[in-house]
C-alpha cells in the first residue's frame, strides 16, 4: 500500500530499540484502532489516515517511522498518532523519539471540533444522557470507531484552552495549563442536525468528568477528538460483557447487529434501577447483573457469566467485546483463560477504567497500568 500521493509534508525518525519484537504486534494493532488502517508489504507497516501516510518498520535493533501529510498541521496529528501509541505501550523504555524533516509549529488538531450541551436527560441513577450540538461532525459517524476524547471547559470561559500538536507528535497546552480530558463512547449520531449524543456513568467517586456531567448545563462547551477504538466485526456468535462504562458501548453494538445475529450481552450495574431498555436481535440473550450495593470494579460477576458459555467449537466464528475495570477480567483465570483461546482478531477488551489509578496516572504509567 505505498503512497502514490505527492505530499509536501514529510518526517522520519530511526529509533533504536533492542526491544522491538515484543512490541511490533501491540503496536501494530494501537495505531490500528486510531482511525487508520495498517497492511503489512514486504515487512513494512503501511498505514493510512485521514491526516496522511506513514510507514512502521522493524529493523535489526530498532524501528524505523516516515510520515507524509498534505499540510503542516496534518503532519503533527500524523505524527502524535505514531508516537502516542508507541511512547504508551513502551513507556518504561524511555524511548526516544526526534523527528527528521519537514517541523511545524504547535498547531490545533484537524480532528478538534466544538461541541456545546443542547440537552440533558437522566436515564437511571446513575447514567446521566447529554446531547451535544457541533458542526462538521461527520468524521466522527463511523460504526467502527466507538469512542471519543472530550475536553472538558470551565462553564462560562471566555478564552477555551485547547490542547496543541507539536513538531515531535506531543501534546502541548497554552501556557501549561491542561484542561480535563476523558474518552467516551459515542451513543448516537445525527450529523444532519449536528449533535453527538455521550452517556455517562455516574461514578461513587467522581473524577474530572463526572463532575462535570453531574454539574452540566445546557449551553456549556466542550471539544471532542477521534473517533478511535474497534468496534464488532461480523460473526456467527458475540459475547458482549461490560460495566455502566460500557452499557453505551454494548448498546451501540447491539443496536448495529444483523437481526439473526446470536450470543449473549451480560451488563454488570448496581442494582435493578439501572436497568436501561435496550434494541438488539431477538436472538442476543441479555442478562443484566446486580451488584447490590458492593463496589463497582470489586465484584466477579462478568467472570462468572462468562465462564458459564457453552462456546462454539470453531473460535474463529465468535467476537468477544468487553469494557470494565481494569482488573474485572484478570481476577479470575478461567474466563480469561477461554477467552485466551480466541484469535486475537476476534476479541477486543477495553479497560474503560481502573480501581485505583486516575487517567493521568495510567499515562504516566504506560500500557502495564492499562491493558488486560
Amino acid at each position: 500500500m505505498p503512497s502514490t500521493s505527492n505530499y509536501r509534508y514529510r518526517a522520519h525518525v530511526v529509533v533504536q530499540f533492542e526491544k522491538i519484537g515484543d512490541y511490533v504486534e501491540p503496536i501494530v494493532e494501537s495505531i490500528a484502532t486510531h482511525d487508520m488502517t495498517v497492511e503489512k508489504v514486504g515487512g513494512i507497516h503501511h498505514i493510512r489516515s485521514p491526516f496522511g501516510d506513514a510507514t512502521f518498520e522493524a529493523i535489526g535493533n530498532g524501528f524505523r517511522l516516515t510520515a507524509e501529510a498534505f499540510d503542516p498541521g496534518g503532519l503533527n496529528r500524523l505524527k502524535h498518532a505514531l508516537v502516542g501509541p508507541i511512547g504508551f505501550l513502551a513507556a518504561r523504555e524511555n524511548l526516544d523519539i526526534q523527528w527528521e524533516g519537514d517541523h511545524a509549529d504547535p498547531a490545533l488538531p484537524d480532528d478538534l471540533r466544538i461541541l456545546r450541551v443542547q440537552a440533558i436527560e437522566d436515564l437511571s441513577p446513575r447514567v446521566r444522557r447529554i446531547v451535544f450540538e457541533g458542526e462538521n461532525l461527520e468524521r466522527y459517524d463511523r460504526k467502527g470507531q466507538l469512542h471519543c476524547r472530550l475536553i472538558f471547559q470551565p462553564r462560562d470561559i471566555q478564552a477555551p484552552r485547547w490542547p496543541l500538536l507539536d513538531h515531535r507528535g506531543h501534546v502541548v497546552w497554552p501556557d501549561n495549563a491542561p484542561v480535563p480530558t476523558r474518552v467516551y463512547t459515542i451513543c448516537f449520531i445525527d450529523t444532519a442536525k449536528h449533535t453527538i449524543t455521550i452517556d455517562f456513568a455516574l461514578h461513587a467517586n467522581p473524577g474530572p468528568a463526572t463532575l462535570w456531567a453531574k454539574n452540566a448545563r445546557t449551553g456549556d462547551l466542550v471539544g471532542i477528538l477521534g473517533p478511535a477504538a474497534n468496534g464488532p466485526r461480523p460473526a456467527d456468535f458475540y459475547v458482549l460483557a461490560g460495566d455502566e462504562t460500557a452499557l453505551p458501548g454494548i448498546a451501540r453494538i447491539l443496536e448495529d447487529l444483523p437481526p439473526a445475529a446470536i450470543g449473549h450481552a451480560f451488563i454488570e450495574v448496581d442494582t435493578s434501577a439501572d436497568k436501561l431498555q435496550l434494541f438488539s436481535p431477538s436472538s442476543i440473550s441479555i442478562q443484566w447483573l446486580y451488584r447490590n450495593g458492593k463496589g463497582a470494579g470489586t465484584t466477579t460477576l462478568l467472570q462468572d457469566a462468562i465462564g458459564s458459555i457453552r462456546w462454539p467449537a470453531r473460535r474463529e466464528s465468535v467476537f468477544f467485546w468487553g469494557g470494565c475495570e481494569h482488573k474485572a477480567f484478570s481476577a479470575n483465570p478461567s474466563p480469561s483463560e477461554e477467552r485466551g483461546r480466541l484469535p486475537r482478531d476476534r476479541v477486543v477488551l477495553c479497560s474503560h477504567w481502573h480501581l485505583l489509578l486516575s487517567e493521568e496516572d495510567i499515562i504516566a504509567r504506560g500500557a502495564e497500568a492499562y491493558l488486560p
